[in-house]
């Protein structure tokens, strides 16, 4: 069991080092996380920080990655960043629940029935709708804030990005039984 939680953990991360690179910085982040299950260590609490650590650093990551992507001049990077940085906020809460959808999955992984399967895909289609709706919105204020193109922009990054990690969790994930 506990090899299977780390392997979750361990698609968390993965999704975070393939999609931009370096680990670097700490963050005070409130959101509970997978570590919450059975690990190496003996304190868990101190495991569940260390997520906590790890996401962080790959949201700075990801936001140097966007700067550097998006090629700004200062005016319009100010303008861009005021707008991206609530989105992430946002995009942040959304990837918590992603996070509790596989934690739930873990936890059921070896006896999950059709209800419990049903209520994880629903979740996980509910979620990959409200990401959708999320970038539809952020579009439109990047765009008033900045220009259409730069807002284009801005979905094309976040979509290779998004497309990167939905791979390297899904294919870390194993498949439901049969």
């Amino acid at each position: 069991m506990k090899n299977k939680y780390l392997a979750f953990i361990f698609a968390i991360a993965s999704f975070g080092l393939v999609m931009i690179g370096n680990v670097a910085q700490a963050e005070e982040e409130t959101t509970p996380a997978i570590a919450a299950a059975p690990a190496a260590t003996p304190d868990t609490a101190e495991e569940g920080d260390e997520l906590k650590m790890f996401r962080f650093a790959m949201r700075m990551d990801k936001l140097d990655f966007v700067k550097k992507a998006m090629n700004l001049s200062g005016e319009q990077e100010k303008k861009f960043l005021d707008q991206y940085y609530k989105y992430d906020t946002e995009m942040k809460k959304l990837n918590d629940e992603r996070l509790a959808i596989i934690k739930d999955y873990a936890a059921k992984f070896e006896n999950i029935t059709d209800k419990e399967a049903d209520k994880l895909v629903k979740r996980s289609l509910k979620f990959r709708k409200q990401r959708l709706a999320l970038l539809e919105k952020y579009y439109g204020k990047i765009a008033k804030a900045t220009s259409k193109v730069i807002a284009a922009r801005f979905l094309q990054v976040e979509s290779v990005l998004q497309g990167t990690g939905d791979v390297t969790i899904g294919s870390s994930i194993p498949l439901m039984s049969k």
